[in-house]
């Protein structure tokens, strides 16, 4: 098995690149961890999909990727790293071997572990298809988080009963006015997640009367 040693690792559910990590994230320093050659189309798959690996590959894995603790190392179950020959990434498994966490790699890491790939035979991976690879989208990792704060805070207004705030909104966004609850919060639902230019109002609505 080939490794790659003393590397640092940002896992989250979504991929981002290394320029889109936050000071708040838990940065893994890595010992030692496993590096796998694979095909274009596979490591497109692993960065955008969901899959679940075959358990032959779980015990191949298991326990052999190491991080630095402050005194000592420990292990991570299920951790390892892919590479196309052009980019690296890292990926987290849970213990049926679905992809759970995703990691970009800091540039120049990336650029020598690509290197290092070039030499080594694509593994064989033998997945099962979860989920389709996810539509390509330009927002940034700040979009996307602000996208999930407002849905939540849609949600919290629509499980209290606030129908005033809510028609209000909808009436801002759509210069008309409508009574059916579940009509209004689906349709600005729709507008957070699909990014219209009606997601700045939302946002700002929200924004103020944060500020009250």
């Amino acid at each position: 098995m080939n490794y790659i040693y003393d590397i640092l690792l940002n896992f989250q559910k979504d991929f981002y690149d290394f320029f889109e990590w936050n000071p708040e994230d838990e940065i893994l320093h890595i010992r030692k961890i496993p590096l796998f050659k694979t095909s274009n189309r596979d490591f497109i798959m692993f960065k955008n999909g969901t899959v679940r690996f075959e358990n032959d590959f779980l015990n191949r894995i298991y326990n052999r990727t190491e991080k630095f603790k402050k005194i000592n190392t420990s292990v991570l179950n299920y951790v390892f790293l892919v590479s196309n020959g052009k980019e690296a990434i890292g990926l987290k498994l849970n213990k049926n071997g679905v992809i759970t966490h995703r990691s970009s790699l800091l540039i120049d890491e990336d650029d020598e572990i690509a290197d290092m790939a070039n030499d080594l035979k694509v593994w064989d991976f033998e997945y099962t298809i979860l989920s389709p690879i996810k539509e390509e989208n330009f927002q940034t990792r700040f979009e996307k988080e602000n996208i999930h704060i407002i849905l939540q805070k849609l949600n919290n207004l629509y499980n209290n009963k606030e129908t005033d705030k809510l028609k209000f909104l909808y009436l801002e966004c759509f210069s008309k006015k409508e009574n059916d609850m579940e009509k209004i919060f689906n349709m600005l639902r729709r507008e957070v997640l699909k990014y219209t230019d009606n997601y700045s109002k939302i946002f700002d609505f929200f924004k103020i009367i944060g500020q009250k």
